[in-house]
C-alpha cells in the first residue's frame, strides 16, 4: 500500500511538472541559447596579426558575454563572430576598439553583417520525427509479441506513455528551468529516448517473471 501511495505521489508530481512545463511553454515559449535563437553573426577580416583573445575581450565589451567567435576557413585574421543583438552603436564601437588595437582604419561597411531569426522547436525536432516514430513502432509491435501475456493493450499503453511522457516531460523540464535549447538538446533527448526503452524492458521482464511466478 506504501508503495504504492509513494508512485502515486511520484506520478502527481510529473504531472505538475509537465502542466507547468507547457503552461510555460505556451506562453513565453523555449529559451533558446545563443545559435539557435535570434542573433546576429557578423563576418570580418581584420588585416593584421590577430590574438584572437584580445578580440574575444573587444567583443564581450562591446556585446556582452552573450556571444561566440570562430575562425573562417582556418584563416585566424578572418573572424565569425555571433551576438545576440548588435546595434549601429555597437558596430561603430567594434570597429573603433579593433582599429585602436592595431592601427587599423576599417569602417563598418567592411563588416559583413546578418541578422538571423531564431530557430522554431518544430523546426529543431522535425528531421527526428520519422525516425523515432518508425523505431518506435517496430519496438512495439516487438513488446506487443513478446510480452503478448502481460496483455497486448496494456503493453502498448505503457510503450506510448513511457515513450511519448519522457520526451513531454523533459521538455517540459526545459521550459520550467529556462534551460536554453542549445546542441545538446536533441541528443540528450535521444539518450532518454534509448533509456526509456531500456527502463521498459527491464519493467515488462520483472511483470513476465512475477507472472510465470504466480501461475505456478
Amino acid at each position: 500500500m506504501l508503495k504504492n501511495k509513494k508512485i502515486l505521489a511520484i506520478l502527481i508530481v510529473l504531472l505538475i511538472i509537465i502542466i507547468a512545463g507547457l503552461t510555460v511553454m505556451f506562453v513565453k515559449g523555449m529559451n533558446y541559447g545563443l545559435n539557435y535563437g535570434e542573433n546576429t553573426t557578423i563576418r570580418i577580416n581584420i588585416d593584421a596579426s590577430i590574438e584572437k583573445n584580445d578580440i574575444k575581450n573587444i567583443v564581450t565589451e562591446v556585446f556582452g558575454k552573450a556571444n561566440n567567435i570562430k575562425t573562417v576557413n582556418n584563416l585566424d585574421n578572418n573572424i565569425l563572430i555571433t551576438a545576440k543583438t548588435s546595434s549601429e552603436e555597437q558596430l561603430n564601437s567594434l570597429v573603433s576598439k579593433i582599429n585602436e588595437k592595431y592601427g587599423l582604419e576599417m569602417t563598418t561597411s567592411d563588416l559583413n553583417v546578418s541578422y538571423n531569426p531564431k530557430i522554431d522547436i518544430i523546426d529543431l525536432i522535425n528531421p527526428y520525427i520519422m525516425p523515432v516514430v518508425l523505431t518506435s513502432l517496430l519496438i512495439l509491435v516487438y513488446f506487443m509479441f513478446k510480452y503478448k501475456k502481460l496483455g497486448i493493450l496494456k503493453v502498448t499503453i505503457c510503450t506510448l506513455i513511457s515513450i511519448i511522457g519522457a520526451q513531454i516531460l523533459y521538455l517540459s523540464v526545459y521550459s520550467c528551468t529556462r534551460l536554453p535549447i542549445n546542441e545538446f538538446t536533441m541528443p540528450i533527448s535521444m539518450m532518454l529516448f534509448i533509456i526509456s526503452i531500456i527502463i521498459l524492458t527491464e519493467f515488462f521482464e520483472k511483470r513476465t517473471e512475477s507472472t510465470k511466478k504466480e501461475q505456478k
